[in-house]
Parts: structure tokens; C-alpha cells; sequence
């Protein structure tokens, strides 16, 4: 038995050392006890100068406190964690890898080690479509930027004026979201911004864009519109669909948005106008009492509420 133990020991040793991943293994006050070569190749510290230390060395700056928070709460309660995370080379160098956490347990169910196993994803390829990703898609939700909507609607304004089409472009704010984020914190109110988004995304069509431009400012995209009601009604399924609670972190939010809705070609001919008519339809739907949506009117200057009422705040 005690053979068998043995030549399992040397085996694990020698998959360690020749695996193309880089590995390191802590004890549980998170002190670095041993590397393989992988480790030492992508890292440029050698084991010598990695043992002993905490894997805080490789910290880039890149990430915040928020980030290792998550890591180890997630680490405490599953006992496995992995997502992408820059590292810092001993060269000062800043670059991508995949990592993967895991804890180790004994017989006492007391962590006892954690160990890292890091993918290189420091390629040329790997490195234009991050680049590319973070150019055109919000970070958070994964929808599109404003940079990659207004290219769609700039687009979808092509067609439209080819084929003799109407299309809207509406303009969403989510009301009082600051509140959650002074009062919550910025964790809970990502998680609303994520649960927001999943509830708007199913109200849409395939070929519609919901994109995220800043904090908790959305646009959207209705290409080939039949008739200038139906984006009313997609306002009035986005209002039914964010009434319904949300449970974030253990906490049950409601929210409500403003939405401005423009219409192409009759409130505006070009990506720019049209989008800012819709902004100025939401800012009057803010300023009649929020949870509502409302059609920009070129008479909307001087009448309180042209083309419609908003619906009142709950």
C-alpha cells in the first residue's frame, strides 16, 4: 500500500512539473509553498523567488478590491473559482490568463491548500478578439456599447431610407438607480443592471439591439417598424416586464424606467437626431414623475405632454 502511495506521489509530481499550464499551490493562509516551470516560464519569477510569498506578487492593478472579494467568496462557499485575470510579469509586463482555484479539504473538511492552474491566453489572436469585444461590448451585461449601436443604428437607418421603412429608436433610463447603488452598494446594483437587462432582452425580437451606454442609460433598436404604435407597445411589455421584483443579493427591488421613443424618418432623418429626440421625449417623462414612456413631439417645447400622457409612478 505504502508502495502503491508512493508511485501515486511520483506520479502527481511528474504531471505537475511537465504540464503545459502553470501551476501553484498555497497552503491555507494563502502563502506560496510550490510552482512548476510553466509557472516560472509565464510568470518570470522562479520557484526560489515565488515560495514563500503570497500570489499578491502578480497583482496588476488591473482588477479591484471587489474582484479578489468575489474570488475568495466564491472559493469559500463552492470551493472553486475561474474566470480571466491580468497578471503583472516580474518584466512589468500586464497580460490575459484563465485562471482556475480550487481548495483543497482534509479529512477534517478544513481547507488545507488551494491550487492555480493557469491557461495562457496571452496570443496574438486571443488578445484582437478581447480587444475587439471590449471596443464594441459593455463589460457588465455584455450588450453592445454605445460605440457598436450607433454603428447599428446607422445601419438600420441605411436600410430604412433604401426600402422606404420606419424604424424607432427608444432612449431608457431606470429611475432613482442611484439609490441602490448609495444605499446597497455597486455589487447589488450590477446585479440589478444584469437582472434589467435579461428582463428588456425578453421582450425583443431576434433582429432588435438593446444596448447599455452608460450606468443605467439603454437604447434600442426596432428595425422595420409596421407602424409607429408598435414601439409603444414594446415601452408598455419593458414597464409590465421591470414591475415585477427582482431578487438581488437577497434583496427584493422593484424598479421603474423613463423611456423617450423617436421615430424614424419623422423625428429625425440621421442616427444622431433621432436619438437625440428620443433623449429629450425620456427627460420629459423624468420630469412629469418617471415610470413611463413618451413619442417625441417637435411641438414638445411649448405643450406639457404632446402626443400622449405618462403613465403615473407607482
Amino acid at each position: 500500500m505504502r508502495l502503491q502511495l508512493d508511485v501515486a506521489s511520483s506520479l502527481t509530481a511528474r504531471i505537475i512539473e511537465s504540464a503545459a499550464e502553470g501551476i501553484l499551490i498555497t497552503d491555507a493562509r494563502r502563502i506560496i509553498r510550490s510552482v512548476n516551470p510553466a509557472f516560472e516560464k509565464s510568470t518570470g519569477y522562479s520557484a526560489a523567488e515565488a515560495i514563500g510569498r503570497t500570489p499578491a506578487m502578480l497583482k496588476s492593478g488591473h482588477h479591484d478590491k471587489s474582484f479578489y472579494r468575489e474570488m475568495w467568496d466564491a472559493l469559500d462557499k463552492a470551493g472553486q473559482w475561474q474566470g480571466e485575470i491580468w497578471n503583472r510579469h516580474k518584466s512589468g509586463e500586464i497580460y490575459p490568463e484563465w485562471l482556475s482555484i480550487s481548495a483543497v479539504r482534509d479529512s477534517r473538511r478544513s481547507v488545507s491548500h488551494y491550487v492555480g492552474v493557469f491557461s495562457d491566453a496571452h496570443t496574438q489572436e486571443y488578445v484582437l478578439d478581447r480587444l475587439h469585444y471590449l471596443a464594441y461590448y459593455d463589460g457588465l451585461t455584455g450588450l453592445p456599447n454605445r460605440r457598436l449601436f450607433m454603428d447599428r443604428l446607422n445601419m438600420s437607418i441605411s436600410h430604412a431610407r433604401r426600402d422606404k421603412l420606419m424604424l424607432a429608436a427608444m432612449f431608457i433610463d431606470l429611475d432613482r438607480f442611484k439609490q441602490v447603488n448609495d444605499t446597497l452598494g455597486h455589487k447589488t446594483g450590477d446585479g440589478l443592471l444584469m437582472g434589467v437587462t435579461e428582463r428588456m432582452k425578453s421582450c425583443l425580437r431576434e433582429g432588435d439591439t438593446l444596448a447599455r451606454l452608460a450606468g443605467d442609460e439603454f437604447t434600442v433598436i426596432l428595425p422595420v417598424l409596421p407602424h409607429p404604435d408598435a414601439a409603444g407597445n414594446v415601452a408598455e411589455k419593458f414597464l409590465e416586464c421591470l414591475a415585477r421584483p427582482l431578487n438581488i443579493d437577497g434583496h427584493e427591488l422593484r424598479v421603474t424606467a423613463s423611456i423617450g421613443i423617436g421615430i424614424y424618418p419623422e423625428d429625425g432623418e440621421d442616427a444622431d437626431s433621432l436619438l437625440q429626440r428620443a433623449d429629450t421625449a425620456m427627460y420629459r417623462i423624468k420630469e412629469a414623475g418617471r415610470n413611463g414612456w413618451l413619442r417625441y413631439n417637435a411641438e414638445m417645447s411649448t405643450c406639457p405632454f404632446p402626443g400622449g400622457a405618462p403613465v403615473p409612478e407607482a
